[in-house]
């Protein structure tokens, strides 16, 4: 991870200054999306293709700079096979490109409300599809729990019926991203190819790994 040497509020290290701005633009998003789900008690599906195109929008509409950097965004969706089994809800792919050796990882996240977790079935319901993730990717696989005002991100359990209700090592949407960014999170197993189009490199990843939903995100030198 860079050192971030702050006088005031400025940053003397801009790839730093330019994740401390992504990590805040993310969690008031998924603030708002976890309030609006609570709210009208939305499934985590639906919820969660709301949360990924608001994040795209909300990066899209006031983009996000540093001294000599920039932050692409991109979100994708994905009509899988019913016949598919996924354990994911959603893609997150991570790109460097302001380093010598670009870097392309990617992680796995499967939502889930809190209050769901108490419905018979759904504790046995979220260990499948953990286990189905864990296929795909042993390290970088992630349960989001939509509380009534935050989301936290966790490591998808090894349990058979996790239920959800104490979480340990949890982090925002947005602190998991920018760890991605820094690569200190991420599978480079599931990354998207580098040289495609951001829209044809996660729709592939996306289509292989039959997950609906797909964000991008992309570090580059202005």
């Amino acid at each position: 991870m860079s050192l971030t040497t702050l006088t005031g509020s400025a940053f003397h290290d801009p790839f730093e200054q330019l994740l401390h701005e992504l990590t805040e633009r993310v969690d008031a998003v998924a603030n708002g999306i976890a309030n609006e789900s609570q709210q009208f008690g939305r499934h985590e599906e639906y919820t969660t293709s709301r949360l990924a195109q608001a994040i795209n929008s909300a990066i899209r509409s006031h983009p996000i700079t540093a001294p000599g950097l920039v932050l692409d965004v991109h979100a994708e969706e994905f009509t899988k096979p019913q016949e598919k089994v996924a354990g994911a809800d959603l893609y997150i792919s991570v790109v460097r490109k302001n380093t010598d050796n670009q870097i392309s990882k990617g992680m796995l996240v499967q939502t889930k409300r809190r209050d769901a977790m108490l419905r018979s079935g759904e504790p046995q319901r979220l260990g499948n599809q953990c286990k189905q993730m864990h296929r795909r990717s042993k390290k970088s696989s992630y349960v989001w729990v939509y509380e009534r005002d935050r989301i936290l991100s966790v490591k998808a359990p090894l349990a058979s019926k996790p239920i959800l209700q104490r979480v340990t090592g949890s982090s925002s949407v947005g602190e998991l991203i920018a760890d991605g960014l820094r690569c200190n999170k991420g599978d480079d197993k599931i990354g998207r190819e580098l040289s495609a189009d951001p829209a044809e490199g996660i729709l592939d990843v996306m289509k292989r790994l039959s997950v609906p939903n797909g964000l991008d995100f992309v570090v580059r030198q202005t």
